[in-house]
């Protein structure tokens, strides 16, 4: 699906990709790793064409700067930092499906529901006056509409709320799973089950790559219930984050989340911890 060998990118004095040679094949799920600096931005901008590069790189046989319209039609994107979108939502949604072989505006809009963004109640919002959180959500919903053959994403799920972040990664899992994906993330924990590879970046160069145990692989989802001896305000937002319902008992709340969103919930917990007087998840 890719194919690079000895990629290099400069940038004034300063090399920021250096001698880069990696294989993508169909049906890879990459987690992209590595500190800020590493180079991964940059080296999926090349994919993407973006850069003007030395070495070699092509996506599906073809040079991503001379064919890029072509292969852009064949990948979603979900970039780090929302773009300067000078359209409404309405019209952007409208121009994507335009441009797309493999999407239309219910897709898209199906999309957005799920990760619960409703764009008719928007679609006369400029893009640029939505939350970062809203902004994520529509470009995850325009990347996904279309079934790409392989979907990049720089940090995607990072504006995302715990809801909308279990939905991202449950929809990867279940609607995703002939996609080659490449994500780059700083937090592997919070895309473990997605993935069946991980690279790790360091100084322009690739340091690490590792093929991980498909058996680990899933859609395993944890009940959780939460006993608590009362209710602060900061607990109850959480808990309505997560979408969690309140039982017979007035403090006892019981919930859903994926296996991959354990970390990030236990660390969302431990802001009332001393609230807590019984948690179970199994």
């Amino acid at each position: 699906m890719i194919e690079i060998t000895g990629l290099k990118k400069t940038f004034g004095k300063t090399r920021v990709l250096d001698d880069i040679t990696l294989t993508v094949n169909r049906g890879d799920r990459i987690a992209l790793i590595g500190p800020n600096g590493a180079g991964k931005t940059t080296l999926i901008r090349s994919i993407l064409g973006q850069y003007v590069f030395d070495g070699e790189l092509t996506i599906f046989e073809k040079n991503p700067r001379r064919h890029r319209e072509e292969i852009l039609n064949r990948v979603g994107y979900v970039p780090q930092l929302p773009p300067p979108i000078q359209m409404s939502v309405g019209e952007l949604v409208h121009f994507s499906a335009a441009v797309s072989s493999s999407s239309n505006s219910e897709a898209i809009g199906r999309q957005a529901e799920k990760l619960g963004l409703d764009i008719d109640a928007n679609r006369g919002k400029s893009f640029q006056k939505l939350s970062g959180g809203m902004k994520q959500k529509l470009l995850i919903a325009l990347a996904l509409a279309g079934q790409p053959d392989i979907l990049i994403m720089d940090e995607p799920a990072a504006n995302l709320d715990p809801q909308a972040r279990q939905t991202f990664f449950l929809q990867l899992l279940q609607s995703m799973k002939d996609t080659t994906m490449l994500l780059s993330s700083h937090r592997v924990d919070e895309i473990s089950n997605l993935v069946n590879r991980i690279i790790e970046m360091d100084y322009g160069r690739v340091v690490q790559d590792e093929i991980i145990d498909e058996s680990r692989l899933g859609e395993t989802m944890l009940s959780c219930l939460i006993r608590l001896t009362d209710l602060p305000a900061a607990a109850k937002n959480m808990l309505d984050e997560w979408d969690f319902s309140r039982c017979d008992d007035e403090l006892e709340f019981e919930g859903r989340f994926l296996g991959t969103e354990r970390l990030r919930f236990l660390t969302s917990v431990s802001h009332f911890a001393n609230h807590i007087q019984k948690l179970r998840i199994q």
